[in-house]
């Protein structure tokens, strides 16, 4: 299993090049840039000896893009999605996790099963633009601070197994397991071999602590799904250099305890 970390500037990606990561998990709204400063962004991007094996947040918030409910505009949410996969290939991305809380709420009184008719279309729509790309797409159950809709790797699974032409897969967050009060090793082991990727962090966000035993129950249950992709270090870190390294450290060292497959 590879280790990365999400980045969100290009000082913090500067500065994860000197830990001991495998790959680097882009956040969308840093390719926000202006037109006349993306070609400078990139360069200094890529001068960093780590690959950006996968971008989060491929519908930036400042676009306030909505694929759910009354006010749905899949034009305008696939435009921005497409733009930010655009400029993720740039940069050699291969797996776009959407999450995206904002754009998926479900407004009060409106129909489930409309919800769920047009997040499919739109994922869809999402997965066809990212494989023309060379991108996989895997959709991120997020706990219910963030969204309403799609809050478990069950309903995750769900929403993909009903998806005409397939193709998407699921991001296990431990995060957003754990805030939702949900069995680590039933979560992922519903989402089985649709995992497409894994995030972690601190519990809750930010705090620092681990949970040990909890992230050695996540690697070890995404392990036995057969899932040797990445592993995302997604943190709220207030110094990066120091706190994604004592992070780093901390997974270093959860997968190599869990043996040879997972290390």
């Amino acid at each position: 299993m590879r280790l990365g970390c999400v980045v969100r500037s290009a000082p913090e990606a500067e500065q994860a090049a000197g830990l001991p990561l495998d790959y680097l998990e882009i956040k969308g709204d840093l390719l926000c840039a202006d037109r006349a400063d993306l070609l400078a962004l990139n360069r200094r991007l890529r001068a960093v000896d780590l690959p950006y094996t996968a971008m989060t947040s491929p519908l930036p918030r400042r676009f306030a893009c909505r694929v759910v409910g009354p006010d749905a505009d899949h034009a305008r949410a696939l435009e921005v999605f497409t733009d930010l996969c655009d400029r993720g290939a740039a940069l050699d991305v291969r797996i776009v996790v959407l999450g995206s809380g904002q754009a998926r709420g479900v407004p009060p009184g409106f129909p489930s099963q409309g919800a769920l008719a047009q997040f499919r279309d739109f994922l869809g729509r999402a997965r066809d633009v990212a494989a023309e790309r060379g991108m996989t797409v895997a959709l991120e159950p997020l706990n219910r601070t963030e969204t309403n809709f799609v809050n478990s790797c069950a309903e995750a699974r769900s929403v993909i197994d009903g998806l005409d032409g397939g193709g998407v897969r699921i991001t296990a967050d431990c995060f957003h397991i754990m805030s939702e009060g949900l069995s680590v090793a039933d979560e992922v082991a519903v989402a089985g071999c649709a995992v497409g990727h894994a995030h972690t962090s601190s519990l809750p966000r930010g705090s620092g602590d681990f949970h040990e035993g909890t992230q050695k129950e996540f690697v070890a249950s995404l392990l036995a799904t057969g899932y040797r992709g990445g592993l995302t270090i997604e943190d709220d870190f207030a110094d990066f250099g120091r706190e994604a390294a004592e992070a780093v450290d901390v997974f270093r060292r959860i997968l190599s305890a869990a043996g040879p497959s997972a290390s």
